[in-house]
């Protein structure tokens, strides 16, 4: 029993030696309220949503397409607080985005880089001169939509 008592002692005294840096930092970070800066700063959807955030203001909507197996969308829903997000699939028919776009009073549409283009109806919707392309780098593409101009009905 002494011996495992003094093995148990001696993982216990390597464990706080090898993770005695980690610790110090975390107490810090958790001291300074500043716990996740620096897992934030190596994602690059988290830098994205930083100028999002900048062009994006806070009181308005904004349509997100993205497949929901990524769970991405969470993650700029969580980073974009308070602004509003209508989460819908990049498949969509054309006259169901502008329909989404008008109900909703989006003024900007956001699509997420994902392995395969979006579906016709989306591509066909992005050369609509209603929706304008930004120029912003990152994981996917950003749009402004002029909903003023989107005032018809749409019928498939």
């Amino acid at each position: 029993m002494r011996l495992l008592l003094a093995l148990w002692g001696l993982q216990v005294l390597w464990l706080i030696w090898h993770f005695g840096p980690e610790a110090d930092h975390m107490a810090r970070g958790i001291a300074h309220h500043d716990v996740g800066v620096a897992i934030r700063q190596d994602d690059p959807l988290y830098h994205w949503a930083e100028a999002l955030k900048a062009i994006i203001p806070p009181q308005a909507t904004y349509v997100f397409l993205d497949d929901y197996a990524a769970g991405k969308a969470i993650q700029v829903r969580y980073f974009l607080t308070p602004r509003r997000q209508v989460l819908k699939t990049p498949n969509l028919p054309a006259s169901f985005l502008f329909y989404t776009l008008r109900q909703n009073d989006a003024s900007f549409l956001i699509l997420r880089g994902a392995a395969q283009p979006p579906g016709p109806g989306v591509q066909a919707a992005l050369h609509c001169p209603t929706i304008q392309q930004l120029d912003l780098p990152g994981p996917g593409r950003v749009f402004r939509v002029d909903t003023r101009v989107l005032n018809w009905g749409f019928y498939d």
